[in-house]
């Protein structure tokens, strides 16, 4: 078996789902600064579930386009550790976060792999990630970390893609492969929160909010197909369009799913 390459698996991710033009694209479905489903709909109705108050610090991993980090800085006044092994949207990031000086000093924004950095014990208040760990293969490890980096009492909050109940087509098992994503089920990572220590973990199914992000992303891009044919090709219309309709059919058939996790350090 071959060993885990970091900068292999940087490269993999700028050449392949998030190259320049592909966050681009992205980015004009989930909204400006955003890279994850839903965009500032979602993060407003999950921002909340932090517990955020003002002064505390929260470890964000898949920072994306900074988004999320944007809003809980200038919403709650927490500093931010924001984490991301893509390039192209790091670079975008820090671009974004100088044309923000309300917040300068709030984000720091570092190009790493979470799964092999290593960061100070007991010094984040939360955790906090969108769909990210898909791409992490040694889960367990990295929630280890998690669990000792937290403060005691504080708490992780994560959205993911996640496998449904089956069975799964071949469709599905090559969309896997071809994304090298590592999902887990909902009772998997119930089952990995509880293992390496959190306290009132839920992790619960949201896959109708799923097909309903979907739809309404969807929604848009007809909507506003003359906007987006203006900034892109026919070809980058197509590609959002099939792979929209592909994860609504594979959510449909009960082989993707997305989750919601909450879990506690013990105080």
């Amino acid at each position: 078996m071959s060993s885990y390459n970091s900068a292999k698996f940087q490269k993999f991710l700028d050449q392949s789902q998030y190259t320049a033009a592909g966050v681009k694209r992205y980015e004009w479905i989930f909204g400006q600064t955003f890279l994850s489903p839903g965009g500032l709909k979602v993060v407003k109705e999950l921002i909340p579930k932090l517990g955020l108050q003002k002064g505390q610090k929260v470890l964000d991993i898949g920072s994306g386009l900074g988004g999320h980090d944007f809003y809980m800085a200038e919403t709650y006044g927490v500093t931010i550790d924001a984490i991301d092994l893509s390039e192209n949207m790091m670079n975008q990031a820090v671009a974004y976060y100088d044309e923000r000086p309300a917040i300068q000093g709030l984000i720091n924004f570092r190009l790493a792999d979470i799964s092999v950095i290593d960061l100070p014990e007991a010094s984040y208040d939360v955790i906090y990630s969108r769909d990210t760990l898909l791409h992490i293969q040694n889960k367990p490890e990295l929630f280890k970390k998690f669990i000792k980096w937290l403060k005691p009492g504080g708490r992780i909050v994560f959205t993911d893609y996640a496998k449904g109940e089956g069975p799964y087509t071949d469709e599905f098992l090559e969309y896997v492969r071809q994304r090298n994503y590592e999902l887990f089920t909902r009772a998997d990572y119930e089952t990995l929160l509880k293992q390496v220590g959190f306290k009132e973990v839920q992790v619960t199914e949201i896959k109708e909010k799923f097909i309903e992000t979907l739809q309404g992303e969807l929604k848009k891009l007809y909507e506003c197909r003359e906007d987006f044919l203006a900034k892109f090709t026919l070809a980058d219309f197509q590609a959002i369009q099939e792979g929209w309709l592909a994860k609504i059919k594979r959510a449909t058939d009960n082989c993707q799913t997305w989750v919601l996790a909450i879990g506690h350090k013990e105080a």
